[in-house]
């Protein structure tokens, strides 16, 4: 596993890089282009903190008994999800793009079969909550495979 290098030190080592190399005559394309390195830097560590997060509340829906949550505590399970979907989706811009766009469409269809149970029991709607589970775990390891490639 590789241990995330903190943006600060990948800026340092760029402004040194950049120093040693002085004198060359264009010194403007070069902090141009270390600007923009520095920055890709910093957004990829945010994507990869928020890919983190969104890690954590998925191994929570994952650990969840629906039955046994009932359709409250289904639903507060999986807005931790959305939400830290959504916070990945504004870090990683385009990154992970599709992988993103499955697993919001397979939280969205569990989201709308658990909206559609009457009452907090969910046993009679087991096997469609079983389907979507389902769903969002093809989509979550597609997505977590990226990350993991990705992020380390």
């Amino acid at each position: 596993m590789r241990v995330p290098v903190p943006a600060r030190l990948l800026l340092a080592l760029a402004c040194l890089a950049l120093a040693a190399c002085g004198g060359s005559g264009d010194d403007a394309g070069t902090a141009a282009t270390a600007t923009t390195s520095a920055a890709a830097t910093t957004a990829a560590s945010q994507a990869c903190a928020d890919a983190a997060a969104l890690k954590a509340s998925v191994a929570e829906l994952d650990q969840l008994d629906p039955p046994e949550a009932g359709k409250a505590g289904t639903l507060a399970a999986l807005q931790k999800v959305r939400d830290s979907l959504t916070t990945l989706k504004a870090s990683a811009g385009t990154q992970w793009g599709p992988q993103v766009a499955e697993l919001d469409g397979a939280i969205d269809g569990f989201q709308t079969t658990i909206s559609g149970v009457d009452g907090d029991s969910l046993l009679g709607d087991l096997p469609s909550i079983v389907s979507d589970l389902k769903r969002i775990d093809t989509a979550w390891t597609a997505l977590e495979g990226q990350i993991n490639q990705d992020c380390g």
